[in-house]
């Protein structure tokens, strides 16, 4: 799992974050209406999901990461920590700077890389991928896989509204079993073959 300030963060640094060499990329989206996934998501699930996704997968998430994942990350030299780890240091010195143009116009280091910690703000991030990907803005909770987020626009969509106001124990067995599961393991046998 990879804690991102949202879709700009992954577009300024495309080049960099396809260097890792991961065979799947994926967005794991859902808003603070989705009960209980921020509350699972802000505890144990960052980790669950970083350890049942494996090292093959890079998977996105809107959230800002707490001290204990940039230490874990740092430590073990994470994937986040190499891709994004090393952006807060930058964000002090070049806040103000420039790095991204938009159909918006140009975004500064701040905006593109800092966390959203408003939830209309996070709605509206979550809103915007999904409408990356030609979904609708009801689509989620939901995972969105993908081999390159320019190239191929083809997706596998995996569709979690029916763990909606799922309790987060229950939550996470749900989600455990479809990682551990047929389809998840299918599902990176085609992202290998493709």
């Amino acid at each position: 799992m990879i804690p991102i300030p949202g879709l700009e963060s992954v577009r300024c640094d495309w080049l960099t974050i396809k260097g890792e060499g991961f065979n799947l990329y994926g967005f794991f989206l859902y808003t603070a209406s989705d009960h209980y996934f921020p509350e699972y998501m802000e505890n144990e699930g960052l980790m669950d999901l970083d350890m049942w996704t494996g090292a093959d997968i890079a998977v996105f998430i809107v959230q800002s990461p707490s001290q204990q994942w940039i230490d874990y990350a740092r430590t073990t030299n994470h994937a986040w920590w190499k891709l994004f780890g090393k952006h807060a240091e930058l964000l002090e010195l070049y806040q103000d700077v420039a790095v991204l143009q938009t159909r918006e116009g140009l975004k500064t280091f701040r905006e593109v890389f800092a966390p959203c910690l408003n939830q209309f703000l996070h709605t509206s991030e979550i809103a915007k991928i999904l409408q990356w990907f030609g979904l609708k803005p009801t689509e989620h909770p939901c995972m969105v896989l993908f081999k390159d987020l320019y190239r191929d626009k083809s997706i596998w969509y995996v569709d979690l509204r029916d763990t909606l106001n799922v309790p987060k124990y229950k939550l996470r067995t749900s989600l455990l079993q479809w990682f551990d599961g047929p389809h998840f393991k299918k599902l990176m046998k085609e992202a290998q073959n493709a």
